[in-house]
């Protein structure tokens, strides 16, 4: 080798000149900040264009007139598009469902935990919970807004009995209360508990179901175990938590998803996904997180938060992390990413009138003034400002009814009026006339 690069170099000299060969190491050390500048990739390269033209290139049968093939192939797929659009019952490109689809919610239970939505993949693997069941049923009591006003109350009684550490008393001895608590209620006072409430206090299952892989709201998540010889990435994950009570962002990677179920004495089964994960150290001296106002680098060596690993299927975020070219080691680039068939829409309040598209860029603020007419009360609205408005009462409405009523009277008894048209009038022409009749306009045929 030490032999044959001075005879490439030497070839490459006499095709391209000197300076091809500065303009070459020149553009090396623009081609990053150009890269900063554009943004994105997709925003700068020609793949979609070389796509579309390798797919018009396929449309020439007739290599003598190219341009006849492609414009007839071309209006034959447009037809066949039009057309596969009203074919309900057919399979087509436009009705076919997506490969992270998002399934219709069949998991029972009106509380927030119970409906998850989640589509579990693959086999499962059946296992008995002995070291880590209390704290997964205490996270999701804890999560369980239902379940708060009952947390405060064994809180209160803990504070009353003088407990010096509240806070660990409630995780490790409320699950065992709350079950008590419920019970209680229930068969001795009588109480209407809900079925759901009560299938929480009796606890799930000690067998529970650990999967590999699963789709929460149409998005795909891997354990890091699956996707060891994998050359895709799914396994990233994100949260947001508090911190010496400061909210920031938890990145981890994700290690078991687990499927607890909620028996009880019930008919009907309830089931809780949880995400088993490894938070990554970002606050450390040695190993805090980087940020040089582009990209956020995380080291993936160090984790804390070792006895918090748990968190509910839907509150994870998914996020992909690169290798970090500038330092070099366990550190890597945390991406988010914003999924293509998932939009953030911001809701309309309930005085402003709901956009006819839904699109969250439309300007809904009204042109011009819009009157409503209440029980008494005359409410106007203006352009000037759009959550302003003015409160009008009926009598100064009905003095402005009274001086349009002369204002017509006026004008149909003027001088300038020109009598031999009535003449001209057809008996089946409609005449308008105005009555008042409880300070309201009529029109009568």
């Amino acid at each position: 080798m030490k032999v044959e690069i001075p005879i490439i170099l030497c070839k490459l000299e006499k095709i391209f000149p000197p300076s091809f060969f500065d303009v070459m190491l020149h553009l090396a050390i623009h081609l990053p900040d150009e890269a900063i500048l554009r943004g994105p990739v997709q925003y700068g390269w020609m793949y979609p264009v070389e796509r579309r033209l390798y797919t018009l290139k396929r449309f020439v049968r007739n290599m003598a007139r190219p341009e006849g093939s492609i414009a007839e192939a071309y209006v034959a797929n447009e037809c066949l598009t039009a057309c596969s659009r009203y074919f309900d019952d057919v399979d087509t490109r436009h009705n076919r469902e997506g490969r992270n689809k998002e399934r219709v919610d069949l998991s029972r239970g009106k509380f927030y935990v119970f409906q998850h939505g989640v589509e579990l993949l693959g086999a499962p693997r059946i296992t008995y919970l002995q070291d880590d069941y209390d704290k997964m049923v205490w996270y999701v009591l804890n999560n369980c807004s239902e379940v708060e006003p009952y947390i405060k109350m064994y809180k209160e009684e803990l504070e009353n009995e003088g407990i010096v550490n509240v806070e660990k008393t409630i995780q490790k001895h409320f699950s065992s209360w709350f079950k008590k608590h419920i019970a209680s209620l229930r068969f001795v006072e009588g109480e209407d508990i809900d079925d759901d409430l009560y299938a929480l206090a009796c606890e799930p299952d000690l067998r529970v179901r650990i999967f590999s892989a699963c789709l929460v709201d149409g998005v795909r998540y891997h354990t890091i175990d699956r996707e060891r010889n994998r050359r895709t990435q799914n396994s990233g994950v994100m949260v947001e938590g508090t911190h010496n009570n400061e909210f920031i962002d938890f990145y981890g990677c994700l290690k078991e998803i687990i499927e607890l179920q909620y028996n009880s004495d019930l008919m009907e089964h309830r089931t809780v996904v949880l995400f088993r994960c490894d938070w990554f150290d970002t606050h450390s001296k040695k190993v805090s997180m980087k940020y040089d106002g582009y990209f956020r680098s995380i080291n993936h060596s160090s984790c804390w938060y070792k006895n918090d690993t748990f968190i509910l299927a839907a509150q994870a975020t998914k996020v992909f992390y690169l290798q970090d070219i500038k330092n070099s080691g366990s550190w890597k680039i945390v991406q988010k990413f914003t999924h293509r068939h998932l939009w953030c829409v911001a809701e309309n309040d309930i005085d402003e009138r709901p956009s006819s598209s839904g699109l969250s860029y439309q300007d809904d603020t009204c042109v011009g003034s819009e009157v409503q007419v209440n029980e008494g009360d005359m409410e106007i609205t203006g352009h000037q400002d759009a959550d302003e408005s003015i409160n009008v009462s009926a009598s100064v409405v009905d003095e402005f009814r009274v001086q349009r009523e002369e204002e017509v009277e006026e004008y149909e008894t003027s001088d300038n009026e020109d009598e031999t048209g009535w003449q001209y009038a057809s008996d089946n022409e409609e005449s308008i006339t105005i009555v008042n009749d409880d300070d309201d306009f009529s029109d009568n045929e």
